[in-house]
């Protein structure tokens, strides 16, 4: 706000002996201009200190605000590949705890989709979560995407859950900043491209001995899940199982 200062008292507004009336009606107005600064209006020295005070506070809380609040959080993908990094060697003592690895891969961020794609049986006579690929992920805040298992006549399994992946990324690209993607098949590598290319953050989350070189470059970043023992189940127990089969053998 400008503030306008007093007229001086001391101003000369002499014009001489002779005023016309145009200078007659200026040192009217001078003077009436000097009666409206010089009086205090009742209250107003008080709402001008009440201006301050808000003006004082509402800085303080700007400053506050950026201090506390770095922006919108960074809406988060998670979409696990579960046959990619839950089909280990039976003798590897490493498996993963699922919950634990989304909410370390939601950090500080929104998580938006949780997904897992889970290949089944279709001639598996017990209950859905007791599918080897589906157990890993039950019930750990995952939305669960199954796809029954084809078998050819060369014996070859396949259900093709990757391209049902890719689909639902792209279908969902417009609601994320970040996408995780939990595999190390180098077969998403055009997606992770793809994701790049239109803005998005993509983080492969892997174990490194099936992690594709060509996803790892793909993506920004990537993550060993073999190091990562925070997030590791049973490993004591699978530790015990390694140490019998050498034993065995």
């Amino acid at each position: 706000m400008r503030r306008v200062s007093a007229i001086p008292e001391d101003i000369d507004l002499d014009m001489g002996d002779e005023v016309s009336s145009d200078g007659q009606d200026l040192r009217m107005l001078v003077d009436e201009l000097k009666d409206v600064i010089s009086t205090e209006r009742p209250g107003e020295r008080a709402l001008a200190k009440s201006a301050r005070e808000l003006t004082r506070m509402a800085g303080a809380l700007r400053d506050q605000s950026a201090m506390t609040n770095a922006g919108p959080k960074l809406r988060l993908g998670v979409f696990v590949d579960t046959a990619n990094v839950s089909d280990r060697d039976p003798d590897d003592p490493i498996r993963i705890d699922f919950k634990k690895l989304l909410d370390e891969v939601t950090a500080d961020r929104r998580l938006i989709h949780a997904r897992a794609y889970c290949p089944i049986y279709a001639d598996f006579a017990g209950r859905l979560e007791h599918q080897r690929s589906v157990a890993p992920v039950w019930e750990k805040g995952y939305d669960i995407v199954t796809k029954s298992i084809k078998v050819f006549a060369d014996g070859t399994r396949k259900a093709d859950l990757d391209i049902v992946l890719v689909m639902d990324v792209i279908r969902r690209l417009p609601t994320m900043d970040v996408v995780a993607l939990v595999s190390g098949d180098g077969d998403y590598v055009p997606m992770v491209d793809y994701l790049r290319e239109h803005g998005l953050r993509v983080e492969a989350y892997s174990f490194a001995d099936a992690m594709s070189e060509d996803l790892r470059v793909a993506a920004n970043d990537w993550f060993d899940l073999s190091s990562a023992t925070s997030l590791h189940a049973n490993s004591a127990n699978g530790t015990r199982r390694k140490t019998r089969a050498a034993a065995r053998a």
